[in-house]
């Protein structure tokens, strides 16, 4: 049987790579194979796919594999074993290096002490207001990223300010369906996290889940940090990862 790792020419964080390998029996030959991959980055083991058989020769992972925003700078390796009672051909691993992705400046942009960190790739699709109170929210693919602000009032977040705030961005005419809410930290400081369900709209986002959370940063400013799905039934990986570098510090 012939091997062949098949892998992207370019790969990033602003897409899913599938983990998948070609493996071309010979002629009038149907043989089964257990396939593995690991993926390895310069820090160490990335993870381990379990390939399942699909049409055209593949083999392929259920889950593609999703890099960091900014991953670690060298070579990076997949590695493929392969068990078959068929002697196996073709090279069995491949180094890469993931491209940098370039990121928005926002500091004029958003509060004294709030960052993001938003690829440029994203396309922006709402702006409001100014660094004091305002919002801003991008789209790349099948998924959105946004964050709004306010000043808010000089007591601790309670779940009354959190809906008046959460509900500010939501479109009176089409609000989401509001499915629960929990009370957490984010990095220290009292917040809620809100999972929504948005309805239709001209983008075609009907139905599509979402997760609001509303916290209260060191200067008693109001936030709330959004990422929504706008096809499929589940947020995108790339969008939580860009919600993960929301920061608040005190200046």
């Amino acid at each position: 049987m012939v091997l062949t790792i098949r892998w992207p020419m370019r790969v990033s964080a602003l897409r899913p790579v599938p983990v998948e390998v070609g493996l071309v029996p010979p002629p009038g030959v149907g043989v089964m194979a257990t396939v593995r991959a690991v993926v390895i980055g310069p820090l160490g083991e990335v993870g381990r796919f379990d390939l399942s058989p699909r049409e055209g020769n593949l083999y392929v992972a259920e889950e593609p594999l999703q890099f960091p925003l900014e991953p670690p700078v060298g070579e990076w390796r997949v590695l493929v074993s392969v068990e078959s009672v068929l002697d196996v051909q073709g090279e069995r691993e491949l180094a890469f290096r993931p491209a940098p992705i370039s990121f928005r400046d926002l500091a004029n942009v958003l509060p004294a002490g709030a960052t993001l960190r938003v690829p440029e790739d994203f396309r922006e699709v709402v702006t409001q207001g100014d660094a004091l109170a305002g919002g801003r929210a991008w789209r790349y693919e099948d998924g959105e990223v946004g964050l709004w602000w306010a000043p808010g009032p000089t007591k601790p977040l309670a779940l009354n300010n959190a809906v008046v705030m959460l509900e500010a961005t939501h479109d009176p005419e089409q609000p989401p369906q509001v499915l629960g809410v929990e009370e957490t930290e984010w990095q220290g400081y009292t917040a809620f996290l809100f999972r929504e369900e948005w309805p239709a709209d001209q983008a075609g986002a009907g139905g599509r889940p979402a997760e609001a959370l509303v916290v209260q940063g060191p200067d008693y400013h109001l936030y709330v940090l959004r990422v929504r799905a706008l096809e499929g039934q589940a947020i995108p990986a790339l969008m939580r990862l860009v919600g993960e570098t929301f920061a608040l510090t005190e200046e």
